[in-house]
């Protein structure tokens, strides 16, 4: 019988002896700083665009893009406002309802030169809405 205590006494052991091996690599690594993300939501508004059909759309979101794209934190989090492609290369912003004396527009919007290139015989407005989130970023690795 005490041969049978031999070999479950090493079981034991072996199992006291890599429990703590295994448990050792689940540490946490170090996180880094939360950094803002910036979505973009870009529709065009349909009643207000009658150049919609003709226009080269890939052109005219890329343009939204570049206008939005200096934006990486957004006071308050949110924005919401309008954008409209003139005729001869212009971009008006404005408040959602289109009135350009009323809305808050990012001033991160404003960094950018506010002209395009999109082909348009009449004004094309776009609703724009900005969302920033916070993410993660990863710590640096150690050497």
């Amino acid at each position: 019988m005490k041969r049978a205590a031999l070999p479950l006494g090493l079981a034991l052991l072996a199992l006291y002896a890599l429990v703590p091996l295994g448990c050792a690599g689940t540490q946490q690594q170090p996180q880094g700083p939360d950094i803002g993300v910036v979505d973009a939501q870009v529709v065009v508004v349909a009643e207000s665009c009658p150049d919609q059909k003709t226009m080269n759309a890939k052109s005219a979101h890329a343009t939204i893009q570049k206008v939005v794209e200096p934006c990486n934190t957004i006071p308050g989090g949110a924005a919401h406002f309008s954008t409209t492609l003139m005729p001869g290369g212009r971009i008006m912003l404005a408040s959602p309802s289109g009135d350009p004396a009323d809305g808050v527009v990012p001033t991160c919007v404003l960094s950018n030169q506010l002209t395009h290139r999109v082909f348009l015989k009449k004004p094309c407005k776009f609703d724009v809405k900005l969302e920033e989130r916070k993410v993660q970023a990863q710590a640096p690795a150690e050497p």
